[in-house]
């Protein structure tokens, strides 16, 4: 199957490339990817200056904080890298799910606007490399985008996406897993995290539907 699957990759970019229509949301999406991701890492370190709310959060109460940075940064970027290369043959899968990803960053960089909280008592800085790459900077450590979760909505999302049930299933214990050391390490309230997965099923369900009005988000499909 998955030999079947790589020698398919080539064929497959290239009939999706012969289509107007693809090229051109392909180019559209890439674009508005990076312009969603460069303008969330902006206003995230802008906003991180302002007051927010403390919430009580009876559920990490419960919890000692423990930094479980390494297994979330290997849970999370081996979820990213598989789903990746088993979605890299699907041209149309991979587009919506660029599409899906941007709009996830568009609302919850809203989401962060609208609901400004003070980092959870006894938080443990995540060390995340990427973040440390892109997020912050010398002069600034993002610890205020918290509603919702960054990590447990990208990790639905990519199970939503992703092909083969054994992906899926592993994508899965991956929101488990992520989901139980953010809190514990009370990098987010327990609202963030629960909130995140309605979240991006909500949007992918959104962008399946528009998909399914349209060829490529562009051409009406013909009744």
């Amino acid at each position: 199957m998955l030999v079947h699957y790589y020698k398919n990759i080539a064929p497959n970019w290239r009939s999706a490339w012969s289509s107007n229509a693809f090229k051109n949301q392909f180019v559209l999406t890439i674009l508005g990817f990076v312009a969603a991701h460069l303008l969330n890492f902006y206003y995230l370190r802008l906003w991180q200056g302002r007051s927010g709310t403390q919430v009580n959060d009876m559920l990490l109460n419960l919890l000692p904080p423990q930094d479980f940075s390494i297994p979330i940064f290997v849970l999370e970027y081996s979820c990213i890298l598989l789903v990746f290369l088993f979605t890299l043959g699907l041209p149309e899968r991979l587009l919506k799910g660029l599409q899906m990803f941007s709009v996830v960053i568009i609302a919850r960089t809203v989401a962060i606007f609208l609901i400004p909280l003070e980092a959870p008592r006894d938080m443990i800085p995540l060390d995340d490399p990427m973040a440390s790459l892109f997020l912050h900077t010398p002069d600034v450590f993002v610890t205020k985008d918290l509603f919702f979760s960054g990590h447990v909505s990208a990790l639905t999302m990519l199970m939503l996406i992703a092909r083969f049930t054994w992906l899926k299933r592993y994508a899965a214990f991956c929101i488990v897993a992520v989901g139980g050391m953010i809190m514990c390490q009370h990098v987010h309230y327990s609202m963030d995290v629960f909130f995140a997965p309605l979240i991006s099923y909500v949007i992918y369900k959104m962008v399946m539907w528009v998909h399914a009005e349209t060829k490529y988000g562009i051409q009406i499909q013909e009744v």
